[in-house]
Parts: C-alpha cells; sequence; structure tokens
C-alpha cells in the first residue's frame, strides 16, 4: 500500500514539474515576442517634429491644389556621391534675382523673435535685410526669413525646380549695431533654405559662418536639394555663440545677393 502511494506521489511530482517548466517556457517566449514587437513599433513611431511639418504640408496642399509629391521615402533616388568634391561640380546650381529676394516675407510663427525690419535692393549688389534680434536667447536670437506655402504670399512657392541640385546664396554680414569693424566678436551661421526635403521636413539649409573677419565676412552658402518643386526657399541666420551679442537686443544688415555660378531661378 504505502509502495504504491510512493510511486503515485513521485508520478504526480514529475507531471507537476514538467507542467510548471512547459509555462515558464511558454511565459518567456510570450515575453520576447512582446518585446520584438515593441521594438518594432518604435522603429515605425515618426518624431512629432516631422509629424509637425507633415499636417502643416498637408493643410497646405489641400487648399493649393496637392501638387507637392510625397516624397518622404524617396530618399533612395537621390543622386549617389551628391555633395562630394569630386561630383558636386557637375550639379546644376539654381540661385535667387534681387527681385525674387525681395519676395521673401515670412517669419517664423515665433511672435517675439527675430525680424526683418527693413529691406532694400542694391541695383546689382543683391538686397540688404536689416534684422532685429531682441535678446540673445534661444527664442530670440534665430531667423528663417522665407517665402512659403504655410504663410506670406508665397510668391516662390510652386516654382519648378527639378532641374537644380542645389541652391546657392552669398551672404555678406554688413555691421553689427551699426558697427563694422574686424575687433567685433559677434559671429552668425546662415544658410540658404530649401524644401521640402527627401526626409520630410519642411526646408531645410547647410550652416555657414558668418563674421567680422575678412576671411567670414562674406561667404557662399549652398544647400543639397532633391524637391522638384519649392514649397519654401529664403534664408536663415542664428547668433553663434550668443554670450558675445548683447542681451537688450541688436541689430544687423545682412546683404543677400546671387551666388557666382548660379542661375536664377526659373520664372
Amino acid at each position: 500500500m504505502n509502495y504504491r502511494i510512493t510511486i503515485t506521489l513521485c508520478i504526480s511530482l514529475v507531471f507537476a514539474i514538467i507542467v510548471v517548466l512547459y509555462v515558464c517556457g511558454c511565459g518567456s517566449a510570450s515575453t520576447g515576442r512582446e518585446n520584438n514587437n515593441t521594438i518594432q513599433k518604435n522603429s515605425e513611431i515618426t518624431p512629432e517634429q516631422r509629424q509637425v511639418e507633415w499636417q502643416k504640408m498637408k493643410k497646405w496642399r489641400s487648399v493649393h491644389g496637392g501638387w507637392i509629391e510625397d516624397i518622404s521615402v524617396r530618399s533612395s533616388e537621390k543622386p549617389a556621391g551628391i555633395g562630394e568634391p569630386g561630383q558636386s561640380r557637375h550639379i546644376r546650381i539654381l540661385t535667387l534675382s534681387e527681385q525674387q529676394l525681395v519676395l521673401l516675407d515670412w517669419h517664423s510663427s515665433n511672435s517675439s523673435g527675430a525680424r526683418v525690419k527693413n529691406k532694400r535692393i542694391l541695383p546689382g549688389r543683391g538686397v540688404e535685410f536689416d534684422i532685429y534680434f531682441p535678446g540673445n536667447n534661444p527664442g530670440s536670437c534665430s531667423l528663417d526669413f522665407v517665402s512659403s506655402g504655410e504663410g506670406g504670399s508665397g510668391s516662390l512657392v510652386g516654382t519648378d525646380i527639378s532641374g537644380y541640385g542645389a541652391i546657392a546664396l552669398k551672404f555678406t554680414l554688413v555691421s553689427v549695431n551699426g558697427q563694422s569693424g574686424p575687433e567685433l566678436k559677434q559671429k552668425l551661421i546662415a544658410g540658404v533654405v530649401i524644401g521640402p526635403t527627401d526626409t520630410g521636413r519642411l526646408s531645410t539649409y547647410e550652416p555657414v559662418t558668418l563674421g567680422m573677419s575678412n576671411s567670414e565676412k562674406t561667404v557662399i552658402a549652398k544647400t543639397y536639394t532633391s524637391t522638384d518643386k519649392i514649397y519654401e526657399v529664403g534664408f536663415h541666420v542664428h547668433m553663434l555663440n550668443p554670450q558675445d551679442w548683447d542681451a537688450s537686443g541688436s541689430m544687423i544688415t545682412l546683404r543677400v545677393e546671387s551666388a557666382v555660378n548660379g542661375g536664377n531661378t526659373p520664372k
């Protein structure tokens, strides 16, 4: 009798161990799959900034005919080796004329940020922009001044630039608070704004440094593009080393002109 009870208990114990091992094994496998799904979902999440920008563009498209092609997955179509010194000379470069530069009229949506206070054509020498920075904090020391589908008259929006691989402009820092001596330490980052981009952003720029030294006073900036039609075009500036700038505000004069070897944007 005791022998049979012992055998029964042993069998029950073995069965219980098997059940426990099976349940634990399934639990681990399930956890692994859940982790894999989480990783996959995270990789598919679009960054918040990209979502906001594309929502703006889609809203504009719904009003203006939707000619801007969805190029968020066109990065593979970008010419191989673009930007490499050995191949960049084959890229057609466009630029903006004085009349087109005057058509830039849209600031960023930050109402307390930097502003263009005045603009004037210097025949044959480009356009001068008087730009006011209300301070040197992050919200007041940066400016995009463009022709945009987001706002303003949008005079240059929709222009077909499919034959060009880059856009270039010449920048000259004329003065800072009315002074122009080489001893001034204030510097700017500038760039040509163009968009949309093949990564889904409204626009982008490639930075150059401007200062009052002879080597930095005038610089040609170039930004590569893969868009067929303009959604946003113009220029960007922001303070380099904001601590070198007046916290109570600064006025700069920036001259922007067509870049040498760049053809005017098509009409």
